[in-house]
């Protein structure tokens, strides 16, 4: 007992200094750096890094048979049903796929949902190079912004506090960049236009160094062959923005935690002084002992 209490008067500065350390990176971190499980990206290029990355927390194994197949059948009014996948996964080495069309009752023509991952990057092939292999002419190519309403999941405070000051750290509506793109599909005896398709997608992307793999998550609809596509496109984002939370959480800066804690009043004040005060007490006890 006197060796081990010799031990700790005789380290206690360096354990003081280490905990102390630990107690600073705990407070200038944010509750997701620490909590989330999978943090990752997604983006509209495959590539290179684009403008448009953002850093989410998924909420789904995409590498995951199982959880891929229990993605919701009922999204809102959108009711889906699965349709065979088994020689287009072969075709497209793909490791897991879904896909599914989704009708809606005020709604005439299906959405077509899609989530595809491989572990080959070599043999994926890309929407601008798939589309074109089937048969079809890039017509339009562009970027599109998808709002997600009412983001309940964003991360919350770490102690309960005025709903104005909920309101000021966790909720808010966000948006993401998707690659949009309109493909026809040509009559071979006139030229004339017999199929047209609004597509919007992105990447997921994981860390480039540790990871060849690559998913995909595209949502498509028929539009008219002639005149405005528009109405489909508003169907699509607003669909694809409806999917966003069952996949993923936005990964918010900025809201530390001693911020947090500080703005929840006298506790969160508490919890910060009795977080620096412990290593302090460790350091001076031996001091305070001889004395």
């Amino acid at each position: 007992m006197e060796k081990d209490t010799n031990f700790f008067e005789e380290f206690s500065l360096l354990i003081g200094l280490i905990l102390l350390g630990f107690v600073s990176i705990f407070l200038l971190s944010s509750p997701s750096s620490i909590l989330a499980s999978s943090i990752t990206t997604i983006d509209t290029e495959l590539s290179h890094a684009s403008g448009d990355a953002m850093s989410v927390r998924t909420q789904m194994d995409f590498g995951n048979n199982e959880q891929v197949a229990a993605f919701p059948r009922e999204i809102g009014d959108w009711r889906g049903n699965n349709y065979e996948t088994s020689k287009l996964e072969e075709n497209l080495g793909a490791d897991v796929m879904l896909m599914r069309a989704y009708s809606h009752p005020k709604i005439r023509q299906p959405v077509f949902f899609h989530i595809l991952q491989s572990n080959n990057l070599s043999s994926f092939h890309p929407p601008i190079v798939c589309y074109p292999a089937l048969g079809y002419t890039i017509a339009e190519e562009g970027k599109e912004s998808i709002s997600v309403q009412n983001v309940s999941w964003v991360e919350e405070p770490l102690f309960a506090i005025s709903e104005s000051k909920k309101e000021e750290l966790g909720g808010f509506n966000g948006t993401f960049s998707v690659k949009k793109l309109i493909v026809v599909k040509e009559s071979n005896a006139d030229g004339k236009v017999t199929e047209r398709r609004v597509v919007l997608y992105f990447y997921v992307k994981g860390n480039p160094l540790s990871s060849d793999t690559v998913t995909i998550v595209r949502v498509s609809a028929l539009a008219p062959v002639e005149g405005s596509y528009e109405g489909v496109l508003d169907i699509c984002k607003d669909f694809m923005g409806d999917t966003f939370p069952y996949m993923f959480e936005f990964q918010q800066g900025g809201a530390i935690i001693a911020v947090r804690l500080a703005k929840s009043g006298i506790a969160g004040w508490s919890v910060i002084a009795v977080l620096f005060a412990l290593p302090f007490l460790i350091i001076l006890y031996p001091r305070v002992k001889k004395h």
